[in-house]
């Protein structure tokens, strides 16, 4: 009668508990979670991110990238002129939001950054 009663509360507990969440990030495909943190680190290498920022950074480039992704395969057989609108649209609010999580300093550091950009040093 113990073992039955033992049973009966085991599956009732595990049954009541919760679903384990996902971590952040988890939801996306492997290889923008894998970008997103390279451009994450690469950013606050050259401009002294704080713990918070690089978390909130970090998502907005889950984010943007996996928008940027969905709107290439959205934008397939679109005329270009479309397709460059609209990427752009994106880019901007990605801005936007970047600049929003930055203090003044680091704006002017990311903007000196982007004005020496080059595609080979990220």
């Amino acid at each position: 009668m113990y073992n039955l009663l033992a049973a009966a509360y085991l599956t009732a507990s595990l049954a009541s508990s919760p679903v384990t969440k996902k971590h952040p990030g988890e939801e996306y495909p492997k290889a923008i979670q894998v970008r997103a943190t390279t451009l994450t680190q690469a950013l606050a290498h050259r401009i002294r991110l704080n713990e918070g920022q690089y978390v909130r950074i970090k998502r907005l480039h889950l984010q943007y990238l996996n928008e940027r992704r969905e709107l290439e395969l959205s934008l397939v057989g679109a005329p270009a002129a479309e397709r460059d609108t609209q990427l752009a649209a994106a880019q901007l609010s990605y801005e936007q939001a970047l600049s929003d999580l930055l203090y003044p300093d680091q704006r002017v550091a990311y903007q000196q950054l982007r004005a020496n950009f080059t595609a080979h040093r990220l």
